[in-house]
């Protein structure tokens, strides 16, 4: 039975004895990690089991579509300041400069892609990049699933294993920091009004999960948490409270903008900051649409083209302009009106669902007002509506029903994280799927089958 969020492992987990199991784990366990037993939002008491095929897919996609969208200010702006400024910076030149210089150094950064599973295989709906991704947390739970499931452990040939996002995410950066001494030093930016007991919670965890990484090596470190104002470029390096800084990683998506101190030690290569202005590009949705013209346009090998249409759905920037849908060219803004139900349309730099129009959730008259509100301010991309497939999971009632699911794939430079999960009942999902709508949120385990014993012949 594949229509399930276990896909083909399906029989080997389903007992008749499971179904009275509740649809969401309990956090207040004992085996999950105190800092996460008051975690706010529900979590699947059951897992989604991949198999290797959409492993594999989800696992090139995910890597090789950042870097992809990385080559956009060359291939499609030839790095021309003026062009770039007016697209991205409101005409501001001086900060499209910055943003080159950030762009050319090419520093490797993590990001997350959000994909929707549709009959067609896999689609890409946006990409965020830098170190406020969330997701990455579920592995504190793996221990309290694999006590409700006992077939985790491995069950009829196949082995079932959960990507340590956490433990990729943190040898990710410490691979990037170019220390020459023993100290790997790792700052944290936050605000002055933060609650401080949260804070140092905060810098605990990622404390803790630096030591995990440092065990056993001849390296020590700590990480630090404090307002950007507090780093200081002296002696040639970056320093906090005379502790020399060799990470700053930005937790807050709403903490913006870089103080001179870290805009030096970046261009100096005296410090690994993956929010640097050239995430601007490779996490603005519009980019989308441009790196499907350059497809169209043969500016990549024959696969690199070919993953990009496959994987990007139909995307074009909203404008008083023609476009190609379907073959057909014609005026954008009257296809989008006259055809609501094949259309969503999203603010290029939203965050949670925020700005999002899904055209066959709305009445005509919202979609009307929807594309008046695009039209009038903000920029926005118009793409094409990408059905998921539907699978059964519990709702909330703990009846297996359709649900539609997002997905949330982890890449860290040229590595594959894993995967998270955000589904809603079909009954329940006003389209738009994500954590602070009412999602509920699941562990994804990937199936592989047992490696068979070699005969070794003499």
């Amino acid at each position: 039975m594949k229509n399930t969020i276990l896909f083909d492992s399906y029989d080997s987990f389903m007992k008749e004895e499971k179904l009275a199991y509740d649809y969401r784990l309990n956090p207040d366990n004992e085996l999950v990690p105190e800092f996460f037993r008051d975690f706010k939002y529900p979590i699947s008491a059951w897992p989604v089991i991949l198999t290797e095929k959409l492993t594999n897919e989800l696992e090139r996609v995910t890597i090789e579509l950042p870097r992809l969208l990385k080559e956009v200010p060359e291939l499609y702006f030839k790095n021309d300041p003026k062009r770039i400024a007016d697209f991205f910076f409101d005409g501001d030149v001086q900060i499209a400069e910055f943003f080159l210089l950030c762009v050319q150094k090419k520093t490797p950064v993590s990001s997350r892609l959000d994909l929707t599973y549709t009959k067609d295989g896999f689609k890409v709906l946006e990409v965020n990049v830098g170190s406020s991704i969330g997701g990455m947390e579920f592995q504190n739970f793996e221990s309290l699933m694999e006590d409700m499931h006992k077939e985790l452990a491995g069950t009829n040939g196949v082995e079932y294993t959960a990507r340590q996002t956490q433990n990729i995410y943190i040898k990710f950066i410490v691979d990037q920091i170019k220390a020459t001494g023993n100290e790997i030093n790792i700052f944290l930016l936050g605000k002055a009004d933060t609650d401080k007991t949260w804070q140092e919670i905060e810098r605990k965890f990622y404390n803790d999960l630096l030591d995990e990484e440092l065990a056993g090596s001849h390296k020590q470190g700590a990480v630090f948490i404090d307002t950007k104002e507090s780093l200081k470029f002296q002696n040639n390096a970056l320093y906090y409270k005379g502790k020399e800084i060799h990470c700053v990683i930005t937790p807050d998506a709403n903490l913006t903008g870089m103080t001179p101190d870290l805009f030096r030690a970046l261009l100096m290569d005296k410090v690994y900051f993956p929010d640097h202005l050239a995430n601007i590009c490779t996490g603005n949705k519009r980019s989308l649409a441009l790196l499907r013209r350059l497809a169209h346009a043969v500016a990549f090998t024959a696969a690199e083209n070919e993953l990009i249409l496959k994987n990007v759905p139909w995307t074009e920037i909203v404008e008083e302009t023609d476009v190609i849908y379907k073959g057909i060219s014609q005026p954008l803004l009257p296809l989008l009106a006259k055809n609501k139900d094949e259309f969503v349309v999203k603010l290029s730099d939203g965050m949670q669902g925020e700005d999002v129009y899904i055209g066959k959730f709305l009445s005509e008259e919202e979609w009307k007002n929807a594309l008046e509100t695009v039209v009038s301010g903000g920029k926005y991309v118009a793409q094409e509506f990408c059905d998921s497939v539907d699978l059964l999971a519990p709702d909330d009632a703990n009846v297996w029903t359709p649900h539609k699911l997002v997905w949330g794939a982890f890449g860290f430079g040229d590595r594959y994280g894993g995967v998270w999960v955000r589904m809603s009942s079909l009954k329940n999902t006003s389209g738009a799927i994500n954590s602070a709508k009412g999602a509920v949120e699941a562990i994804v385990y990937e199936a592989h089958p047992k490696a068979k014993a070699h005969v070794l012949m003499i």
